[in-house]
């Protein structure tokens, strides 16, 4: 019985086995078989298309350096108006405090003696209120300068990034167009 199972299994081993290996070769046989002329004409294409591929990366490429350059023009042209805007607030508050402490030492002048130490108070109070203001503008003087920087540097990384990659373009383009006169003379020389 146990000889007999066996066999059965080495006999659907063997029949699985043979029909795997007809279906391979039957597939072995409906590829098509490329002659010399056809792979080279299929290699020659393919170069063409890797050369189209260079120029379409290096094209993105061109778009993301211009974005660069454009971007720290913007980044300039704001940081540089809210410079304007932050003047013109540091003006009116330097104008502001200046006639407070105009109208406070005038009081002071003017003033008795108990009431010169409350006008002294006040004028340290606004003295340091004043210093504490200045500095502010200050900070915000710093954040826009930053930002003119920061554009600077995105204009020059986006100008050598720019110049870079316009030169590899030109080799990108002219490798693509050997490669079509290339793939034109197999085409031209074959079909004769």
């Amino acid at each position: 019985m146990k000889n007999t199972t066996q066999m059965i299994r080495a006999i659907v081993l063997l029949f699985c086995i043979l029909s795997i290996s007809i279906q391979i070769k039957a597939q072995n046989q409906d590829t098509e078989i490329l002659s010399k002329d056809e792979l080279k004409l299929q290699k020659l294409e393919e170069k063409v298309q890797r050369a189209q591929a260079k120029i379409d990366q290096t094209q993105i490429k061109l778009e993301y350096a211009d974005s660069l350059i454009q971007a720290g023009i913007e980044m300039n042209n704001e940081a540089n108006s809210e410079i304007d805007v932050i003047s013109a607030e540091e003006k009116i508050y330097v104008k502001d405090n200046t006639e407070q402490f105009k109208s406070l030492k005038k009081q002071l002048k003017k003033a008795p003696k108990d009431e010169k130490k409350k006008i002294e108070k006040e004028i340290k109070t606004l003295t340091s209120s004043y210093n504490s203001g200045l500095k502010e503008f200050e900070k915000r003087f710093k954040a826009e300068d930053k930002k003119i920087q920061k554009g600077k540097s995105n204009i020059q990384k986006g100008k050598e990034k720019l110049k870079q990659y316009k030169s590899a373009l030109k080799d990108y383009e002219k490798s693509l167009t050997e490669a079509q006169k290339q793939l034109e003379t197999f085409k031209a020389d074959t079909e004769l």
